[in-house]
């Protein structure tokens, strides 16, 4: 750029672009052309729910925002409408939820990704968005560590029902003091 003073409208909206980009986990590139502004804000909505946000940024301020953090993007990647979809949490969520979105409505695509810092491609994306959500996974985790306590509680109470209730040190069956 040129040695004259930059219009400060667009130092905020820099600014606004590299504190949108910074410290995200994940972020989608999106080619948004020809979506409808009812679309827009369909895919804005489901994002909400998944720790993630979408913003339309000029290629120019994407390509300095991520050039500051040493990240480039193939040739033509960054040409055309772009919203960019970035945030934090479980990128499988969020990218099965663009994937979905893209899937619905022909007129977008997905151009690229990031995954931390490092460059993911259209294929990547939809990789992840084939895995199981981390709130699935933690389940499958939850039912796997408890089977073992839940099979022997299963066992000993098969043998407390065949056998019937244990008697209590003085003799009764209930536990209740004899008479």
């Amino acid at each position: 750029m040129s040695n004259q003073k930059k219009r400060p409208e667009v130092v905020a909206i820099y600014a606004e672009v590299s504190e949108f980009l910074a410290g995200k986990e994940f972020a989608f590139l999106l080619n948004f052309g020809g979506l409808t502004v009812a679309q827009i804000s369909d895919l804005r909505r489901q994002l909400s729910g998944k720790g993630a946000r979408m913003m339309v940024i000029k290629n120019a301020f994407i390509a300095k925002a991520l050039g500051e953090r040493g990240i480039a993007f193939p040739e033509g990647v960054l040409s055309g409408p772009t919203a960019v979809i970035a945030g934090q949490g479980d990128i499988a969520d969020a990218a099965k939820t663009v994937v979905d979105f893209v899937k619905k409505n022909e007129k977008a695509s997905i151009k690229a990704g990031l995954m931390a810092d490092a460059v993911i491609t259209e294929a990547q994306v939809n990789t992840l968005s084939e895995l199981i959500s981390l709130a699935a996974q933690q389940a499958r985790l939850l039912g796997t560590l408890q089977a073992p306590a839940s099979k022997m509680a299963r066992v000993l109470q098969a043998k407390v029902d065949k056998e019937g209730a244990p008697a209590s040190a003085d003799g009764s069956a209930d536990g209740t003091p004899a008479a």
